[in-house]
């Protein structure tokens, strides 16, 4: 089991993966670390890569505005490609 905590300073959602900064709260210090995109809103166990004291962090999850967002974007950008391949054929 975990004896410290990695606070999450900063996170990044992208589409494959969490991007995240985080403070080891045994040597304060600051490190990022990158989680796959299926583990969101999940606590998860790893060592701090600078004193290599095992912990857990809680990862976020994207709210729901959020999810509204990129799935408008992922939207967005298939109506944009699917628009040039047919200008491209005629």
């Amino acid at each position: 089991m975990a004896n410290t905590s990695f606070r999450v300073q900063a996170h990044k959602f992208s589409q494959d993966n969490i991007q995240t900064t985080l403070v080891c709260s045994k040597c304060d210090e600051v490190f990022s670390k990158e989680f796959p995109l299926d583990l969101e809103g999940q606590t998860i166990e790893f060592k701090c890569p600078v004193c290599g004291v095992p912990g857990e962090a809680d990862l976020p999850y994207k709210s729901a505005e959020e999810r509204e967002e990129l799935e408008e974007d992922f939207e967005e950008a298939e109506e944009e490609e699917g628009g040039e391949e047919f200008e491209e054929e005629y």
